[in-house]
């Protein structure tokens, strides 16, 4: 991973009247038939930054500018693997309004599968909810409204390496990809132009809460990240993502946005 990117998702082609409800379905039904959970680990809570860089196989970094100590959990390892049905598959691109695409017959039967590694998730403060990998989630941190101060010095940081992807010859995830943002509300000139900037293998792509208010690109420690600044009834809050020697990092937050990089800045 080299760099973050924030897209904008719609989601109305799934809720609105004019929806696709079977379309949502082929691609629920997709996932729900043939992915296959190959390892589900448990999070494990960690005394310390030393104890949960073992855990995880990593050097875990600390928000040094805090001067209270946190509470760490290393999220459980996961991977996931599933069988092509190209029949299926080209059911949906053709629903998608693509008939022009033609997936190769060898594609019926081949292996796609994912790894994802430990993650860290680091807990500072005064939160709603327990420090847990499901928590640790952008959305999570402002998920009750608080009062004016209830969880003013409430933050969550999860780090760790980029998933493994491993895709079998001839599935143009590209082109698969630019489909799925078609669907998502991008048009078709903005999926294709979306893809001549970004290298899907090497960026994360951040699904925006409701919430959001702006984003904005800010540098954290030489390298470009995403500042979300989130408001509403739930309170004001913020999430900065960003990628950095081939980890990934979210900082979520109560409060000025303004204290993100701040923070950030502070890893070590």
């Amino acid at each position: 991973m080299q760099k973050v990117q924030a897209v904008n998702v719609d989601l109305s082609p799934f809720v609105d009247p004019n929806a696709n409800p079977a379309l949502h379905q082929m691609v629920s039904q997709m996932i729900s038939d043939k992915v296959e959970v190959t390892v589900n680990g448990s999070d494990q809570p960690a005394p310390d930054a030393a104890t949960a860089t073992q855990l995880a196989g990593f050097p875990v970094q600390l928000l040094k500018i805090r001067k209270d100590a946190p509470k760490l959990v290393v999220g459980g390892q996961h991977a996931l693997r599933m069988k092509v049905d190209r029949a299926r598959l080209q059911e949906i691109v053709k629903a998608a309004g693509h008939p022009e695409i033609v997936l190769p017959d060898a594609l019926d039967g081949a292996t796609f599968s994912v790894q994802i590694p430990h993650i860290v998730h680091l807990q500072y403060g005064t939160c709603p909810g327990r420090t847990t990998a499901t928590n640790a989630i952008a959305g999570q941190v402002i998920e009750k409204t608080p009062s004016a101060t209830q969880y003013a010095d409430c933050v969550r940081l999860s780090e760790g390496p980029s998933p493994i992807v491993n895709v079998p010859a001839g599935l143009d995830i590209t082109k698969l990809a630019e489909i799925g943002l078609q669907v998502a509300g991008m048009t078709a000139g903005e999926a294709q132009e979306f893809f001549q900037t970004v290298d899907w293998k090497s960026t994360l792509t951040l699904s925006v809460p409701r919430q959001l208010r702006s984003y904005e690109q800010v540098k954290v420690g030489g390298v470009r990240g995403t500042l979300l600044t989130l408001s509403g009834r739930r309170g004001p809050g913020y999430t900065l993502i960003w990628a950095n020697n081939g980890i990934a990092y979210s900082l979520t937050g109560y409060g000025d946005s303004s204290h993100a990089v701040e923070l950030a800045d502070s890893l070590k």
